[in-house]
């Protein structure tokens, strides 16, 4: 084999299978490396939802339930020892979760982070857009239950 033919050989060979993993990268079944599936968002104002207290049994347990971001902050079962808010960010919808080891709320998209009172830490990187600040929803305990007021 001649050394042009080779070297045509090879190229073609790794174009192939460059586009191939650009295909399998770019799929629609892919997951964005990690970033959560897409969130439910809060539903209407004056709506309840409620979780189950065992589902949060120690500080920094977090549940999305029905668009709400329930997490636990405190031991006991009071009110005061969870925090309700919407569970997707108001900037472009990505997935909130509670990052304990931080003591603060952050979009899994953009890594925008919230305080515990909805206030803005940081905006959203890579992005040319700002948010707002987070609903912090009413909240009570109901036998079992931690139940949000949306509002």
């Amino acid at each position: 084999m001649k050394r042009d033919e080779f070297l045509s050989t090879v190229s073609r060979g790794l174009i192939l299978v460059c586009a191939g993993s650009c295909v399998v990268a770019c799929s629609s079944g892919d997951d964005g490396g990690g970033i959560a599936p897409p969130v439910t968002p809060p539903p209407s104002s004056g709506t309840k939802v409620s979780v189950a207290l065992s589902r949060m049994p120690n500080i920094g347990d977090q549940v999305t339930s029905n668009g709400v971001l329930f997490f636990r902050i405190a031991a006991g079962d009071s009110a005061s020892s969870f925090i309700a808010t919407e569970s997707v960010c108001p900037h472009q919808g990505g997935a909130l979760v509670w990052k304990a080891t931080d003591n603060n709320i952050q979009c899994q998209l953009h890594f925008a982070e919230y305080d515990k009172t909805g206030a803005v830490l940081q905006g959203p990187q890579n992005s040319s857009g700002s948010t707002r600040m987070l609903k912090i929803y009413a909240k009570v305990i109901d036998g079992g239950n931690i139940e949000a007021t949306v509002s």
